[in-house]
């Protein structure tokens, strides 16, 4: 069996990252030192596919020479400003962005966060409707800060206590549509979306009825990567307009391209009031945003703190960064690209599938797939136990991937070239094979994330 074998420097730093910083940590904590591409390195030398785009937030992967010639003129000329004024950058960003979008959502309010973005979202619609419950999806992720906590489903422990805390006037009462693991044991297509249907009952009965928005991902990610059916988002924004609420869709994890749209609600014919992005869209630094409707900004515009602002949104290193990677994703069409090579993904993900039974089901679109892993098939009984025992062979073979309770993510730049992927793909399949065989013992997959915790 191969096993891990570290420097007394690397040894040393793991050592000082342990005492020093406070933050999740898969074993064995590897310290990575630069990137290029589609590798990270780490400080032994030692590469590893890098196949979650750092955290989803490097669609050019790293050090992509563009990118890096344009962080390295800005930081030159301009870094930072009040908040106050504004900067060609983030002009032309906020132009570009809304130039992908349906026509109509064409204003665009900066944010350092994927939680900041979604609580501007949740503060235009309070604001447009006078009503004030979020209503969210149950399984659904959109940040960590309080306000998203509250209508975020998928935390476990890292919810207990915070009650007095978090925004009382909100209600997770959709069902997510989950047709894996169905909320309703019926099947799909057969049920004609009858998850949805529930869902209108448990806003009856559990929300207050004053419903200023319904806040979804277009595909929920953490949550299991829940690829809806099509007839979902549509149905959704029925919903939302029933009760006379905003449809938000969190594309944080999504756009750009990923999913082979620029948006991945653009697989649908569905037009949300608001949308809010970041990691993607952000080029791996601190810029996120909520883009919506000019009448909706123009009715929200001085209340409840809108036009949202703070220290660093739409700082020009950060605008000029995001501004360049989304040109380039643009130029080069990598969502199209995303498309295609998600063909030979899935089909490569599908034979795994088949020849590991605790490979219980695999999802998602374009570049940004997810595997399930169960005990059995038959009762598709989560096993974190083995997702965690699967990621950690996998960096021996020099992949690196995020697995979070019993869901691996499949998520590598979109500049991945086949071979490259044939390969990582062929590290994983030797990464299966050895958790098959029970390697290693003792895993604990608790301490990867705040979102693992709960299966303690």
């Amino acid at each position: 069996m191969k096993s891990f074998s570290f420097s007394d420097a690397h040894r040393d730093w793991m050592r000082r990252d342990q005492e020093s910083v406070l933050g999740w940590r898969y074993e064995p904590r590897i310290i990575f030192e630069r990137g290029k591409g589609v590798v990270i390195t780490d400080v032994d030398g030692n590469d590893y596919y890098d196949m979650s785009s750092g955290m989803m937030t490097l669609p050019l992967g790293h050090a992509h020479p563009e990118v890096t010639e344009t962080l390295r003129q800005q930081a030159g000329r301009f870094v930072h400003e009040s908040s106050w004024y504004s900067n060609p950058c983030a002009i032309e960003l906020a132009e570009l962005i809304t130039s992908t979008l349906p026509d109509g959502l064409d204003v665009v309010n900066f944010a350092v966060t994927g939680s900041e973005a979604n609580e501007i979202a949740m503060r235009m619609a309070i604001a447009k409707t006078g009503a004030f419950d979020i209503v969210s999806v149950i399984r659904g992720l959109h940040g960590g800060s309080l306000a998203v906590e509250s209508v975020t489903t998928v935390g476990g422990p890292r919810r207990q206590g915070l009650g007095p805390l978090m925004t009382p006037a909100s209600a997770p009462a959709v069902l997510a549509p989950f047709c894996y693991r169905c909320p309703i044991n019926l099947e799909y297509p057969a049920c004609d979306v009858a998850c949805l249907e529930t869902s209108e009952w448990l806003l009856e009965h559990l929300t207050t009825k004053n419903i200023a928005a319904i806040i979804a991902e277009s595909i929920p990610v953490p949550g299991g990567m829940i690829v809806p059916p099509k007839e979902w988002l549509p149905r959704l924004k029925e919903m939302a307009r029933h009760w006379r609420a905003l449809l938000i869709l969190d594309e944080a994890q999504l756009a750009p391209a990923r999913t082979g749209k620029i948006w991945a609600f653009q697989h649908t014919d569905v037009v949300p009031d608001v949308v809010t992005f970041g990691k993607g869209m952000s080029a791996g630094l601190p810029i996120c945003g909520t883009a919506t409707t000019r009448a909706i900004a123009d009715e929200v515009s001085g209340r409840l703190g809108l036009p949202w602002s703070g220290t660093y949104p739409a700082d020009p290193l950060a605008a000029a960064v995001a501004l360049k990677s989304l040109q380039i994703v643009l130029r080069d069409k990598l969502a199209e690209r995303s498309e295609t090579l998600g063909v030979t993904l899935r089909r490569r993900l599908d034979a795994l599938k088949q020849a590991y039974p605790f490979i219980g089901d695999v999802r998602g679109k374009g570049l940004y797939h997810m595997l399930d892993i169960v005990t059995d098939r038959d009762s598709k009984k989560p096993d974190a136990a083995m997702a965690e025992r699967i990621r950690y062979n996998a960096m021996l073979e020099g992949a690196a991937f995020i697995a979070v309770k019993n869901f691996i993510r499949v998520c590598p730049p979109l500049i991945i070239s086949e071979a490259e992927l044939d390969d990582a793909l062929g590290r994983l399949e030797r990464a299966l094979k050895l958790a098959a065989q029970g390697h290693p013992r003792n895993i604990d997959f608790s301490k990867s994330s705040s979102l693992a915790a709960a299966e303690r």
